[in-house]
């Protein structure tokens, strides 16, 4: 049965990617936020300009791909694209999450809750978009894999509670401290920053309509087959801790 509905909610997917892939080229907006990120790099290495003038000035209303909403260490994610193939910006992410979910092993309705995720139209056309949340997903993974990956989820601070996955890990705590000290050359810019967010119209709240596609990783952790007769509870408490979950005992 489970694997009947995976099959359904796999070819939904297909289907409804190839239908938003028609609306959003048609718009010409394949991988335009991709575009906007260059641009802001590109801005930065030429001028010193991260954040607007009229950012700095006053209150704004935010307009999508006009205002840089991005921490200034975000930076570092968005330079090195003006130099690499653009394929990249979906393959690392993408690949990461993927070898995330396959790692975790999901049990048989755990791949069907996954599609079903996925299914939803808002994460297929962040992905067509190019859109950074493919990023903070892959950030996501890594923490549920490795722990300190999650640190880098600031670079959206309204997402910083899925950075919090690994944070009893010493390897959460040294990347935390090398992303410190990594920002020291943009202390400029993170004196500004504080100014922009606040004098931005957007809520605190504003990505969480992205909120399932980010879970996802984290629910492959919760579906996962390797918890075995680990209790769900120590399961999600190892997921913050930096001891592997051990199996209890089970009387014959």
């Amino acid at each position: 049965m489970w694997v009947g509905l995976t099959t359904v909610i796999g070819v939904v997917i297909v289907s409804e990617t190839i239908l938003l892939f028609g609306i959003i080229d048609a718009q010409q907006a394949i991988g335009t936020d991709l575009d906007y990120y260059r641009f802001v790099a590109d801005r930065w290495l030429a001028t010193g300009t991260y954040y607007t003038p009229e950012q700095l000035a006053g209150p704004y209303v935010v307009q999508t791909q006009v205002h840089n909403l991005y921490p200034p260490h975000a930076l570092y994610l968005f330079v090195p694209f003006l130099y690499l193939p653009n394929l990249l910006w979906w393959v690392l992410p993408l690949g990461l999450v993927m070898y995330v979910v396959w790692w975790c092993k999901p049990v048989a309705f755990g791949w069907t809750l996954l599609l079903l995720i996925l299914a939803l139209p808002k994460g297929p056309a962040q992905i067509l978009f190019g859109n950074s949340d493919m990023w903070i997903a892959a950030f996501i993974a890594g923490g549920v894999r490795w722990s300190w990956p999650a640190v880098l989820v600031s670079i959206k601070p309204s997402l910083g509670f899925f950075g919090l996955l690994g944070i009893a890990s010493k390897s959460w705590w040294i990347a935390l401290g090398v992303l410190a000290l990594a920002s020291l050359p943009f202390l400029g810019l993170w004196l500004q920053y504080p100014t922009i967010a606040r004098n931005s119209s957007v809520q605190l709240w504003y990505s969480f309509q992205n909120l399932p596609f980010f879970v996802l990783p984290v629910v492959a952790w919760i579906v996962s087959s390797r918890r075995g007769s680990i209790p769900l509870r120590q399961w999600v408490v190892a997921l913050f801790g930096r001891t592997p979950p051990q199996p209890q005992e089970v009387s014959p």
